[in-house]
C-alpha cells in the first residue's frame, strides 16, 4: 500500500496526458496530433518508470519494421529502428531517477562493474578513430550511430539489472519478445505486406513483413536468420525459467521452449539450429545430471525434433543437406534447385564476400592493419552485413581489432566459467546457467557465420552480450559467490559417532559403532534389541 501511494504522484500526470491525447483526437480528428500526444505519454511513462521502459525496449528490440532508411548508394543503406528511439528516453529516465535519489544512492563498487566495460570502451574508441579512413563518411557516421545505440543499451542493461529479481524480469521480457516473434512469423506466412513513404531524396520510411514470398524465408518483423537465432536464445531462457516453477508455469515454459524450437525450423536458419545443437550438446556433456536424464529419453528427444522439423518446415531438411555440400535434386522442396548452390546464400555467398573484402585489404596493406573502417565492408562488397560477428572485428578494425575481439571473447569465456564454478546453488546460478548456454549457442557458434558489429542486425548480438553481462554481474554479486564451492566432508569409517543419550544404536548402522566379526566382546556388544525393550 505504501508503495502504491509513493507511485501515485507519477501516475497522475500520465493519466492527465492520456486524457489530453484522447480529447485532442476526439476534438480535432487529426491522427498526427493524436500520435504526437501518444508519443508524449510514452515518453513520460518511460521517464517515470525507466526500468519498465528498458524491459519494453528489450521486448521490441527485434522489430525491424517500420524503419527509417537513408540510401547512400545502391546496396549501402543506413537504417534506424523503433527501439533506437526508446533507448535514449530510457537513459534520460535513469538519469532523472539518479538525480532525484541524490545522496540515497549507494557508491559504485568494483564488483558491480561489468568485466566487459573495458572491452566495450575499446571497441567504441577504435571505431571512432577508424572513421578517419572510412570509405564513406556519412555512411560511417550512420554505422557509428547504430554502434552508439547498442553500447548505450548494453550499459543500461548491465547498470539496471542488479539482483536476481531484475534478472528474472529481463529473462521474462526476452521470452515475451520471442512470443511476439512467433506471432509475427505466423502473420508473415499468411500475408505479404510492404509499403514505402518517401520523406526526402534518399530518405524513406519503410514498412514490410519478412515473408517467404518476398524474402524466400519467414522472419516476421526481422530477417529469418536473426529471428531463428533469437528464438534459439529464448528457448534456453525459457528452459531455465521452467526449472524452479510449479506445475502449470513449468508446463507453460516447456511448451514455449518447444514452440520456439519449432519456429526456429520454420525460419530456415541453419546457423541457428546448429548453434542450438552445439550448445545443448556441450551442456549435456559438461552437466552430468542433465546428461543422464536426457540420455534416458534420447529417443523421445530425437522424435520430438523430427516432428518439429516435419511439422514446421520439411524443406529445412533440404537446406541442411545443401549446407553440408549436397548438390543433387531437392527432396522436400517445391523447387528443385537451392539458392545456396547458385552462390546466392549460404556458405558459398559468405566465402565469396569475405574473399572480396580480403582482396581489397590485400591491395592496400595498411588496411590489413587498420581495417576497412565502420561500414567499409558493406561499401566494398555491397552486402548488408559481414555475416560473422568475430570476423567483423577484423574487417572493420584490422589486425588490432581482431586481437581486441579475441581478447574480449577470452575474458568473457573465462569470467563465465569462473562464475559457474563459484556461484552457489540458487536462483542466480540457475538463471546464469541458462543465459550462459544461450550465449554459447548464439555468441559462440551461430555468430561464427552470422551477426555483425555495426550493421542494422548488430542489435541482436549486442542484446546477447548485454544479457550475459547482466547475468554475470548478478552471479558475481550473489551471496557466497566469492567463496570457493564447499566440498563434501566424508567421515572416516572407523571413527564412530557417539549415539544420542537414551537412544541405542544397532550394530552396523551408519554413524554408529561397528561390530567386529566373531563373538561379541565387551565394548563391542550391540545395543539392546527390540526384544530387550519389551515390558
Amino acid at each position: 500500500m505504501e508503495r502504491s501511494r509513493n507511485n501515485l504522484p507519477r501516475v497522475i500526470p500520465v493519466l492527465c496526458l492520456a486524457g489530453a491525447a484522447a480529447l485532442g483526437a476526439a476534438l480535432f480528428h487529426d491522427w498526427r496530433m493524436a500520435a504526437g500526444a501518444v508519443a508524449l505519454v510514452v515518453a513520460v511513462l518511460i521517464a517515470l518508470f525507466p526500468f519498465a521502459g528498458l524491459l519494453c525496449a528489450t521486448a521490441v528490440l527485434f522489430v525491424g519494421t517500420p524503419s527509417l532508411k537513408i540510401v547512400h548508394a545502391p546496396g549501402v543503406v543506413t537504417q534506424f529502428f523503433p527501439a533506437m528511439l526508446f533507448i535514449p528516453l530510457v537513459c534520460l529516465g535513469f538519469l532523472v531517477r539518479a538525480a532525484l535519489d541524490g545522496g540515497r544512492r549507494r557508491p559504485v563498487r568494483r564488483e558491480n562493474l561489468s568485466v566487459l566495460l573495458p572491452f566495450v570502451a575499446a571497441v567504441g574508441t577504435l571505431h571512432l578513430l577508424a572513421l578517419a579512413w572510412a570509405p564513406h563518411t556519412l555512411f560511417g557516421l550512420g554505422q557509428l550511430a547504430t554502434l552508439a545505440s547498442n553500447v548505450l543499451f548494453f550499459c543500461l542493461i548491465v547498470g539496471a539489472v542488479s539482483d536476481v529479481g531484475r534478472l528474472r524480469a529481463l529473462c521474462l521480457s526476452v521470452v515475451v519478445s520471442a512470443v511476439i516473434v512467433c506471432a509475427t512469423m505466423v502473420c508473415a506466412a499468411q500475408y505479404d505486406w510492404a509499403g514505402t513513404l518517401h520523406l526526402a531524396s534518399g530518405v524513406e520510411l519503410n514498412f514490410e513483413l519478412f515473408s517467404e514470398a518476398r524474402w524466400g524465408r519467414i522472419g516476421g518483423l526481422c530477417s529469418a536468420n536473426q529471428a531463428g537465432g533469437f528464438l534459439v536464445f529464448s528457448t534456453f531462457i525459457a528452459m531455465g525459467l521452467a526449472v524452479r516453477c510449479r506445475r502449470i508455469p513449468r508446463v507453460l515454459f516447456g511448451l514455449l521452449s518447444l514452440t520456439f524450437l519449432t519456429f526456429v525450423v520454420v525460419s530456415g536458419s541453419r546457423g541457428a539450429i546448429l548453434g542450438f545443437g552445439g550448445a545443448a550438446g556441450a551442456f549435456m556433456i559438461l552437466h552430468r545430471p542433465t546428461r543422464e536424464k536426457l540420455l534416458s529419453r534420447s529417443t523421445l528427444l530425437v522424435l520430438a525434433l523430427a516432428v518439429a522439423i516435419l511439422v514446421g518446415k520439411p524443406s529445412f531438411i533440404d537446406r541442411m543437406l545443401v549446407g553440408f555440400g549436397y548438390d543433387g535434386p531437392l527432396i522436400f522442396s517445391a523447387k528443385k534447385k537451392s539458392e545456396s548452390t547458385s552462390n546466392v546464400s549460404g556458405s558459398g555467398a559468405r566465402f565469396r564476400m569475405w574473399k572480396k573484402a580480403l582482396s581489397v585489404m590485400a591491395d592496400r596493406p595498411e588496411l590489413m592493419l587498420l581495417g576497412l573502417g565502420p561500414g567499409g565492408f558493406i561499401w566494398h562488397t555491397r552486402e548488408p552485413e559481414v555475416h560473422s560477428l568475430w570476423l567483423a572485428f577484423f574487417f572493420d578494425l584490422g589486425l588490432l581489432g581482431g586481437l581486441t575481439g579475441l581478447l574480449g571473447l577470452a575474458v568473457l569465456a573465462g569470467s563465465t566459467v569462473t562464475a559457474l564454478r563459484r556461484t552457489p546453488p540458487g536462483q542466480a546460478r540457475l538463471l546464469f546457467t541458462a543465459v550462459a548456454v544461450a550465449a554459447l549457442a548464439e555468441l559462440g557458434m551461430h555468430s561464427a557465420i552470422d551477426h555483425d558489429l555495426t550493421s542494422p542486425v548488430s542489435r541482436f548480438a549486442w542484446l546477447y552480450v548485454a544479457v550475459l553481462a547482466a547475468a554475470l554481474r548478478v552471479a558475481r554479486t550473489a551471496p557466497g559467490a566469492d567463496a570457493p564451492r564447499p566440498t563434501m566432508e566424508v567421515a572416516h569409517a572407523t571413527s564412530p559417532t557417539p549415539p544420542l543419550a537414551g537412544r541405542p544404536v544397532p550394530a552396523g548402522r551408519p554413524g554408529g559403532p561397528r561390530a567386529l566379526p566373531g563373538p561379541a566382546r565387551a565394548g563391542n556388544a550391540p545395543g539392546p534389541g527390540p526384544a530387550a525393550c519389551r515390558p
